[in-house]
């Protein structure tokens, strides 16, 4: 029997979220994706015990609670803190990578540029997210997709 795995991608863009639920369908149907547009009503989901997610893809510029902000609390939350954070954001900016470092984010991913590179991606990512340590198996996935590609 297949373990069932979840995603919550938290991204305020709506072709964003269809195109990843469309791609992670395609890389493993047995994955569920769970989708928020804003940190608050992500945390209010987490709060209320939908079914803990595997894996958080968080954009940072978000309305109403922003991506900075949700990690911050989510980080000190029993129950959520271990949840492994992937920052997923068109920036690529240094400083902004830094700030997900310090503030707990397990890795940043720049959002890819074509449905290949998402798909390839989110292969890498499902596969290490099988491991008995996902975030670090899935920062090692992720890096090692970039080399080859």
């Amino acid at each position: 029997m297949a373990v069932t795995r979840t995603f919550l991608l938290i991204d305020d863009d709506t072709d964003d979220r269809e195109l990843f639920a469309e791609v992670l369908a395609a890389v493993d149907p047995i994955i569920t994706c769970k989708q928020a547009i804003d940190g608050e009503e992500a945390l209010r989901k987490l709060q209320k015990g939908i079914e803990q997610p595997d894996i958080i893809f968080l954009d940072i510029n978000l309305p109403v609670m922003n991506g900075w902000q949700f990690l911050r609390k989510i980080k000190t939350a029993d129950g959520l803190k271990d949840i492994p954070v992937i920052m997923y954001s068109t920036s690529s900016d240094q400083s902004d990578k830094e700030t997900a470092n310090v503030l707990g984010a397990s890795c940043f991913l720049t959002k890819p540029n074509s449905y290949k590179d998402l798909k390839g991606i989110l292969e890498a990512i499902a596969a290490a997210a099988k491991q008995s340590n996902p975030a670090t198996a899935i920062c090692k996935a992720i890096a090692s997709y970039k080399r080859r590609n």
